[in-house]
């Protein structure tokens, strides 16, 4: 796991805290990478009505293979930097978001 990962990811009870750093209106929806301490994700969606924070949860609910129900927004709804919850086995979850950050 990269250091910038753990910087990212803090583990819960029964699943684990992600910071994202959101890039809205985007030409293709993808994981571009580390943005300081955050997962940034670049998302088609303008940030209007909540459609933005709806993609960044589809997105990341299809890329851990979870549930879109096992993906929740904790904090950060109107920012471009948004905390995720993600239920599920934190050392398989971790092994996900490191898996999306070696293809984005």
């Amino acid at each position: 796991m990269t250091d910038g990962l753990a910087a990212a990811v803090c583990e819960a009870a029964d699943g684990v805290y992600v910071w994202v750093h959101a890039q809205p209106g985007a030409r293709k929806a993808m994981v571009r990478g580390m943005h300081g301490d955050a997962i940034k994700v670049a998302i088609r969606e303008a940030a209007q009505d909540g459609r933005a924070n709806a993609a960044i949860l589809r997105l990341f609910a299809d890329a851990l293979g979870v549930a879109k129900s096992d993906v929740c927004l904790a904090s950060g709804q109107t920012s471009r930097r948004k905390r995720l919850f993600v239920r599920g086995d934190y050392a398989q979850l971790m092994q996900r978001l490191q898996g999306m950050l070696d293809e984005g």
